[in-house]
């Protein structure tokens, strides 16, 4: 499918970069902020997004392409040039991106990773939050919603951590008062893929934060984080096998 991008991702490991700064121009035919949903899963709430908000580009990310397929079947299907999917690596996201490229950041129901104790894998880690930082715009948001209490709970602490500020946080969006969010954002939150909806089913609560970008990421800190992430430059960089579809 023409909206689907998988570059090599060896490639980037060892450096290079792909369509970073470029994806108005090149991918789609409006010049708009990006809203990125890191994760994906199956797509379909970037694919919703998209039909939403057709002044937004929209990009979905994942690296096992065979998860996306859904929601990139429903973008083909619907004509909807103002989504694309990536199969990519999360710590490699500044490879793909660029300062002030990305408006917002989408990260619905991540791994929690509870034993990460270094930050590496958890997606709301101060490193991660960092590298998403780099690529916000000024006053760029990263939303979070999780059906996981430690997750939620992490998010609200390594927030402030990355000098980001915990602009708004709900334990159980779909039990708050009616009012408790603006109509927009209601509406998206109110939005449940066919996982979501189980787990609601089995009794599980779904979490909220919003975390905004007050300032430039400090360029030590964000160095830092690039090397707990990605490794120290010019290290051996290991070669990503594709996926079996």
């Amino acid at each position: 499918m023409e909206r689907v991008h998988e570059p090599d991702l060896a490639g980037v490991a060892a450096g290079a970069t792909y369509l970073r700064g470029e994806w108005c121009e090149q991918v789609f035919a409006q010049d708009a902020p990006l809203t990125l949903e890191l994760g994906c899963g199956q797509g379909m709430f970037a694919a919703e997004l998209a039909r939403r908000f057709p002044s937004t580009n929209v990009v979905g990310v994942d690296l096992k392409g065979h998860r996306f397929w859904r929601g990139a079947k429903a973008v083909h299907v619907g004509g909807l040039l103002n989504a694309a999917f990536l199969r990519a690596r999360i710590q490699w996201l500044d490879h793909f991106f660029g300062p002030g490229e990305v408006g917002e950041v989408w990260l619905t129901f991540s791994d929690p990773q509870n034993g990460d104790k270094r930050g590496t894998k958890r997606l709301t880690s101060p490193h991660y939050l960092r590298l998403y930082q780099s690529m916000l715009r000024e006053e760029g948001v990263v939303h979070v919603k999780t059906d996981s209490p430690e997750f939620f709970e992490n998010t609200l602490r390594d927030g402030p951590l990355a000098e980001m500020v915990v602009e708004d946080s709900c334990d159980d969006v779909h039990g708050a008062e009616p009012g408790r969010f603006d109509p927009v954002l209601t509406d998206l939150l109110a939005f449940k893929t066919a996982y979501e909806q189980r787990w609601i089913d089995e009794g599980r609560s779904v979490h909220y934060v919003r975390l905004r970008r007050q300032a430039a990421v400090d360029a030590e800190q964000l160095a830092r984080a690039k090397r707990m992430l990605q490794g120290p430059p010019g290290a051996a960089r290991p070669h990503f096998t594709r996926p079996a579809r």
